[in-house]
């Protein structure tokens, strides 16, 4: 999986990601985004490509996750 296909992803529309929590163990399936008009109006960041984790915003919970690389099992466009 290339992460930065992800982020391209993210910044263009509403991605849904399966991961495993760290904390839990859990395998966790959410809606996330990166998208201007998806995400909380006056943020603006840049992510590294190089960088072990992503952060995203989970639009149905409305709050922001940081998701490492390596707990990440798949992804797709959410419908």
């Amino acid at each position: 999986m290339e992460m930065k296909d992800l982020k391209t992803l993210l910044e263009s529309s509403e991605v849904e990601i399966t991961f495993k929590s760290l904390k839990s163990g859990r395998t966790i399936t959410e809606k996330c985004s990166l998208n201007k008009n998806l995400i909380p109006e006056g943020y603006s960041f840049k992510q590294s490509g190089e960088s072990d984790s992503i952060l995203c915003y989970l639009t149905e919970k409305k709050r922001w996750e940081d998701i490492e690389n390596s707990t990440i099992i798949e992804y797709r466009v959410s419908k």
